[in-house]
């Protein structure tokens, strides 16, 4: 792929380039914090309490309309970050975000917290396509694998914000005062992407690209038409159910039925270290691809040692929260060979229709995280794990629904089998 930036291979990266991509990054970090804001069991206690919601299917339901409004936009946001500035898009909806917070905070009716949360969904979509469109334009193509796993490093970086600092803020100030200063970080970050986000090193040259560039058809078809889009979307997907599931929502109340002596506050401690972990293992794993110069080996060994590490905590051989703090902090640096599909769809793509082939991607790893926050709760209900079952029932069920993880770590193996090897020596 011909990016901006390796036609200028011999200029050395700028404090400029690290604070426009970086910059966007932010929101992506924010809004990752939006997307697993419910890790605690203290914030969905307190969601449940202010919406009134009585089960955990309802309270899934709820959560998985983030994912919803992502998964619905990914595809018009991609094509219109192909078309329009990029600056503009993520200025504009990070407001949108911004206000999406605050009304969630004052609001207790379901339905319009339900909205606003769907709204933060499709806010979500610019987040995390942003960063990745720029990076191509301010950073030599021998450099994406690592932003792009600093990127993700960045971004989990808020996943872990959501847990213990949420869960403390929660006890000193209350969730109502906590979702306002909630609010006023995204007003922050919002000032930084004003100041600091810029479309290219040579602005009015990505302007004339973009004017004679392929027509809105042409370039769903270019995207839709490289398989190498759909396989990247599906790994990446399937790898980031650690923390869509695990990480975002169902972790903290699996662990309780694993060990019912595990407190809040350890509990949500052993869940933030697949965050801790991911933020390590993104620029590590970018690093072992380059090392190997292979993408596909480096996906492969991630799908692998991804589905022993499960299989661990699915059958503990101890049930002591360092075990649990160990095998956590290892699956999400092993699961952080996800980020190496950013690479492979940047690599797989030209540049006109890279922001298209990131939104059709991005809809299929968003897509499982919408089907698999809901089918979790719906598999412990199948399985027995009612409102009034017995602590014995709900653990069974919860151990039953969980195999929705091996499971994906195994079809994501088999995508990085399936995928071309796309590592060039530059």
């Amino acid at each position: 792929m011909a990016t901006v930036a390796t036609q200028q291979e011999q200029q050395s990266i700028s404090l400029k380039s690290i604070l426009a991509v970086f910059s966007a990054g932010a929101f992506f970090f924010y809004s990752f914090i939006q997307m697993t804001l419910f890790s605690t069991e203290a914030m969905k206690g307190f969601f449940m309490d202010k919406l009134a919601l009585s089960t955990v299917s309802e309270f899934g339901s709820f959560a998985g309309t983030f994912l919803y409004g992502t998964v619905l936009l990914l595809i018009p946001v991609g094509v219109l970050l192909d078309k329009v500035s990029v600056k503009k898009v993520v200025l504009s909806m990070c407001a949108v975000a911004v206000v999406s917070v605050f009304g969630t905070a004052l609001t207790d009716n379901v339905l319009i917290a339900s909205v606003l949360r769907f709204t933060l969904g499709i806010a979500h979509c610019v987040a995390f396509m942003a960063p990745f469109r720029l990076a191509p334009r301010w950073f030599p193509s021998s450099k994406l694998a690592l932003v792009s796993g600093l990127l993700v490093t960045f971004a989990v970086f808020g996943g872990w914000v959501s847990g213990s600092p949420v869960l403390m803020l929660l006890d000193h100030f209350g969730g109502d005062t906590t979702m306002l200063i909630n609010g006023g970080i995204g007003i922050f970050i919002l000032v930084l992407i004003a100041l600091f986000v810029k479309d290219s090193p040579s602005e009015e040259g990505v302007r004339n690209e973009n004017e004679n560039g392929l027509s809105l058809i042409e370039g769903l078809k270019l995207a839709a038409s490289n398989s190498q889009n759909w396989l990247a979307g599906l790994y990446i997907g399937l790898l980031n159910l650690s923390v869509l599931l695990l990480g975002a929502v169902w972790g903290t109340t699996y662990l309780k039925f694993v060990n019912p002596d595990f407190s809040e506050a350890t509990s949500t401690g052993i869940i933030g270290m697949i965050f801790i972990g991911t933020m390590i293992g993104s620029p590590l794993c970018g690093w072992i691809s380059d090392q190997l110069q292979s993408r596909k080996k480096a996906m492969l060994g991630g799908g692998i040692l991804s589905l022993i590490i499960m299989l661990l905590i699915m059958f503990p051989i101890s049930t002591g929260a360092t075990y649990f703090y160990t095998l956590f902090l290892l699956l999400g640096i092993i699961t952080a060979a996800q980020t190496i599909g950013y690479p492979v769809i940047g690599e797989s793509n030209s540049d006109e229709v890279l922001g298209t082939a990131n939104g059709l991607s991005a809809v299929v790893l968003m897509g499982i995280g919408a089907v698999g926050q809901p089918l979790f709760g719906w598999l412990v209900s199948y399985f027995g794990g009612h409102e009034n079952s017995t602590p014995e029932v709900l653990q069974t069920a919860f151990q039953a629904a969980i195999w929705v993880m091996p499971i994906a770590f195994i079809l994501a193996c088999i995508c990085s089998i399936v995928l071309k090897e796309t590592f060039k020596k530059v």
